[in-house]
């Protein structure tokens, strides 16, 4: 038997003839680029063989037996049908495809069946956002690849679906949040390339690029090596409002807040540290610290009038306990003083900008600034179960019938639900605190909120029990997140 790669070289010469060509693909420089350059030009031909095939034929019926007068006014009696042609016609396209199918899974398995000894990168995708981490630790917005080495992405969304897609590679898989998708390519060429998102994932979807460089193994170790430590440049430690433009950028803070007054998806950064802040509650406070850290690890809280609730809630992790996830947050908060004509002793981090300098003296203590804050969930662990939540929210379809910004869903919103008052269908009140919340996620048709239909489904075999205590814990904590009224009362227990 006569295997379907002896064809691959032949088929190959003949689509690369300066006469036939390719069309509709980049030049590709990975190891992908042959296979799925000629089987591109296979189909293409054939349907161009085809499209002409068909088209010419009816053409040609249409001219010789058009209507004339006079000549055959009567039609010929014809057969019901023709067996033989039949037959032809439909087994000719079914071997056909099913060559295509072979050649087409052949290559598909390749691109999904990555070889041992991989390099593996870490690729995490979100609104409207790429970051990459490698094994040493260093995380980056710009793709950076050693030439002719298989390299793995492992791949996750932390909100919607992206498409991860290298055109010059001839890769492309989908991220999937809640998932880990993964595939593998191996660069064959060194220079700059584009890595796109192919799915539509919002209104920036079409921003959402990152540079790909394909380097040389020492060039790729040494870039490495100064991604690892955004803290120190040239052995020297850098101040935090450095590090803070960094940290934004990686994280794509600047992506929706702009730096030079200019509308965006979230509030400008720039002129904000120790401005006056209209809230869409109708408050007006003061961008101190405590709002800042507030806003960063809490944004669904108190939302700045005229914006949505969209930013996500997996900054959280910068204030758990660890000394560096400290300073990040501080060095964040530092940047966007540095941005601020309004900045103030109070707009300040409690820590130096530069190492080595005393911190200059504040208005109002930490403690106070602290104790001023409103009581919101402190622990790194509570930190994370809302960040956790959050993701539940849109993986198990949440995010379909219950808003987060207080607009009419299917189901009723969740901003400023914990902790505050709810009507049910009987005529009671009842108030939405921890029992309440999770009560109506176990058995949401049991008690149903006035003015709304029963039609929310039981996740009583995902969410009940102690197995799965800690996700449907996250949820709440979420929840609690959004409000403006939640208290203790309302927040699931730590332990």
């Amino acid at each position: 038997m006569i295997s379907i790669d002896a064809f691959s070289p032949i088929l190959g010469h003949v689509f690369s003839h300066p006469l036939i060509g390719s069309y509709g693909l980049p030049h590709s420089d990975s190891t992908f680029g042959p296979e799925v350059q000629w089987l591109w030009d296979l189909w293409f031909w054939v349907s161009v063989f085809f499209t002409v095939l068909i088209t010419g034929l009816a053409v040609f019926f249409c001219i010789k037996y058009r209507f004339r007068k006079g000549i055959r006014e009567v039609a010929d009696p014809s057969t019901d049908h023709n067996t033989a042609l039949e037959i032809t016609w439909s087994v000719i396209p079914l071997i056909i495809m099913m060559v295509m199918f072979v050649l087409g899974f052949k290559d598909y398995m390749n691109m999904q069946t990555p070889p041992s000894g991989c390099y593996n990168i870490g690729v995490q995708a979100w609104q409207w956002h790429w970051q990459f981490t490698y094994p040493d630790g260093a995380a980056t917005n710009t793709l950076y690849m050693p030439v002719n080495t298989p390299v793995k992405f492992s791949m996750t969304s932390k909100d919607v679906l992206h498409g991860f897609w290298i055109p010059q590679f001839s890769v492309q898989r989908d991220v999937v949040p809640g998932r880990t998708m993964t595939v593998w390519v191996k660069a064959v060429h060194t220079g700059h390339f584009v890595l796109q998102c192919s799915e539509y994932c919002g209104d920036g979807h079409s921003e959402m690029r990152a540079n790909v460089d394909v380097m040389p193994i020492p060039a790729f170790k040494k870039k490495l090596a100064q991604a690892s430590d955004i803290w120190i440049h040239d052995g020297k430690i850098l101040p935090l409002s450095v590090v803070g433009k960094k940290i934004a950028a990686l994280e794509g803070c600047l992506g929706c807040h702009s730096v030079n007054g200019a509308t965006g998806t979230g509030p400008t950064w720039k002129d904000l540290a120790g401005s006056h802040v209209k809230l869409a509650s109708g408050q007006t406070v003061v961008a101190d610290y405590a709002y800042l850290r507030q806003a960063i690890l809490y944004p669904g809280h108190k939302m700045v009038a005229g914006f949505n609730n969209v930013m996500p809630n997996y900054y959280t992790t910068f204030g758990g306990a660890a000394h560096k996830k400290h300073r990040k947050l501080d060095a964040i908060i530092w940047y966007i003083n540095t941005l601020s004509s309004h900045a103030n002793k109070a707009s300040r981090p409690p820590v130096p900008d530069y190492p080595g300098k005393p911190a200059a003296p504040r208005s109002a203590s930490p403690k106070k600034i602290a104790a001023a804050a409103p009581k919101l969930p402190a622990a790194a662990a509570a930190l994370a179960l809302v960040a956790e939540g959050k993701r539940f929210y849109a993986s198990m379809g949440c995010i379909g019938c219950h808003t987060v910004n207080g607009s009419p869903g299917v189901g009723p919103t969740w901003k400023n639900l914990a902790g505050s008052h709810v009507k049910l269908t009987n005529g009671k009140t009842v108030v939405a605190d921890y029992k309440y919340l999770r009560f109506m996620i176990l058995y949401p048709g049991k008690k149903v909120v006035a003015g709304f239909q029963p039609i929310m489904p039981s996740y009583t075999d995902t969410l009940a029990g102690a197995k799965n205590k800690k996700k449907l814990d996250s949820l709440i904590w979420y929840i609690n997140s959004l409000s403006d009224k939640a208290s203790a009362s309302a927040e699931p227990p730590l332990k």
